[in-house]
């Protein structure tokens, strides 16, 4: 997807960029950065540490890429926050739907929930969870 990062940081004092370049792809998701209570400003996430969640008391930066015809019902211990980049998409839930469209914002808070893509093409949604345990 070719997500580019830029990191800041504080290095002798002073504020740089730590990190540009691009986000670790895994599948459909774009990993930008994860933060967790031993690591409050966040670390650079690899590979082995790629979950759905975030750690116990942390939070995860991504890109997430919902294939069409992919639906699948979950729930995660966090609250989301999320954002339409590009491409309409259905947010299931037990009771309801609602069709999202580009720039639409939704704040997922630990319910049962599905993405339903009807389109021909991948619809990438910005999400920050948060995790509640």
């Amino acid at each position: 997807m070719g997500i580019r990062r830029v990191i800041t940081g504080d290095v002798d004092g002073r504020s740089r960029v730590i990190v540009d370049g691009p986000a670790h792809e895994a599948g459909a998701i774009d990993e930008i950065w994860v933060s967790s209570p031993d690591a409050p400003l966040g670390v650079d996430p690899t590979e082995r540490d790629i979950t759905l969640e975030p750690p116990v008391g942390g939070v995860r930066f991504r890109v997430a890429s919902i294939p069409p015809n992919s639906p699948r019902f979950h729930v995660t211990n966090t609250v989301d926050y999320l954002y339409v980049l590009d491409g309409d998409i259905t947010l299931e839930l037990d009771d309801g739907s609602v069709l999202l469209h580009p720039g639409d914002c939704v704040v997922q808070r630990e319910t049962n929930h599905s993405w339903r893509n009807d389109n021909d093409f991948p619809v990438r949604l910005v999400a920050v969870m948060v995790s509640l345990a």
